[in-house]
């Protein structure tokens, strides 16, 4: 996937999260949100063997890419946090928190990647 496109879409991902994102079911009001699987930027909604072709993709560690929700490991942080482990917290907010460094880290490293080219 082009850079380009990557950026617009953890933007827009960063945009969502900002609004309230997660936090309100814009999907299916009958179950709570899951990151990544429930953001607008998710097109298969993890159908199996359709992650591969994610925009997150990228990001998951190889070993994890069969898994059910690949994206739920992507490391976010240097103490290796991911989506997965900080849901086993129930802590919403450090996964709120780490989600958006995250993003904000990665949208600034594309953003200087870009200027480099």
């Amino acid at each position: 996937m082009q850079d380009d496109h990557l950026l617009e879409l953890l933007l827009y991902e960063l945009a969502f999260l900002k609004l309230g994102g997660y936090g309100r079911p814009w999907r299916d009001s009958w179950r709570p949100t899951m990151v990544f699987r429930d953001s607008p930027i998710c097109l298969h909604k993890c159908a199996e063997g359709q992650c591969t072709s994610c925009a997150l993709s990228n990001f998951v560690p190889e070993e994890q890419k069969s898994s059910a929700t690949p994206c739920h490991h992507i490391p976010l942080n240097e103490q290796g946090d991911t989506v997965a482990s900080i849901y086993e917290t129930g802590d919403q907010h450090k996964l709120d928190d780490v989600l958006r460094a995250w993003l904000e880290a990665t949208i600034n490293r594309l953003k200087a990647e870009e200027k480099k080219r």
